[in-house]
């Protein structure tokens, strides 16, 4: 009797546990990039269906010029939703069929907007579209200043430790350049390391998201412990 007990409430138990895991919720992230130029101010998630709308995702303080937060939606049947937002300076957007999915979404200023519109045409709809479905892409060109090959160049993600494939490929001749992209994420904090031919070693480990040059330096043009310097060389 307590055998046959205990196994009944052995079962019970796993069965509330399997209907636990069964009810519980999916959720989706919307990781939002502020490329509008300006503050955003108010940044709202609106149920198409029932016209609920969500809490100030800005805040108080606003979602500051470039940067960058992470909105969750919870699954549910006809899941849609109208993402919007407003700057500082008084410009709107709102995309108003947002689906159930992990996404990256960048909110476009004004001056991209119109630039997108005039590339695509005045018919097209998606000419004025607010957002984009990409992370915004930082370029780093980068100039080989140290007086000879460089053999190794590499970005390395302080966060994950993930290193870049080697950018210097077959060797970056001296007066050569590259350009070097990086794609944002909450976090980013990436170190760029160089090797030369003669084994001569750099690395700068604090690089924001930001588009730059940067020059690699020869040892006897460096004037303090960074061995680069974020401006393009002067043109002979």
């Amino acid at each position: 009797m307590k055998k046959t007990l205990s196994m009944i409430l052995a079962l019970c138990l796993v069965l509330s546990c399997a209907w636990a895991l069964a009810e519980e919720p999916k959720t989706c992230t919307y990781t939002i990039f502020n490329s509008t130029g300006e503050k955003v101010t108010e940044l709202f998630v609106t149920d198409n269906t029932t016209g609920e709308k969500s809490s100030n995702y800005a805040g108080e303080e606003g979602l500051p010029k470039d940067g960058i937060m992470e909105i969750y939606g919870t699954d549910k049947e006809g899941y849609v939703v109208t993402l919007s937002f407003k700057t500082e300076g008084g410009h709107e957007g709102a995309f108003e069929t947002l689906h159930f999915e992990d996404v990256p979404i960048t909110l476009l200023s004004a001056e991209t907007i119109e630039a997108n519109k005039a590339a695509a045409g005045e018919d097209a709809k998606t000419g004025a579209t607010p957002i984009a479905f990409k992370a915004p892409v930082c370029t780093y060109t980068v100039y080989n200043t140290t007086g000879e090959k460089v053999t190794e160049l590499f970005v390395t993600d302080n966060t994950t430790g993930e290193k870049s494939e080697n950018y210097a490929g077959e060797g970056l001749a001296n007066g050569a350049s590259v350009e070097i992209n990086g794609s944002n994420k909450v976090g980013y904090v990436v170190t760029l390391s160089f090797k030369t031919e003669s084994g001569r070693e750099g690395a700068f480990e604090t690089l924001h998201f930001e588009t730059v040059p940067i020059s690699l330096l020869a040892a006897d043009a460096m004037t303090g412990a960074t061995v680069i310097s974020f401006k393009a060389p002067e043109a002979k």
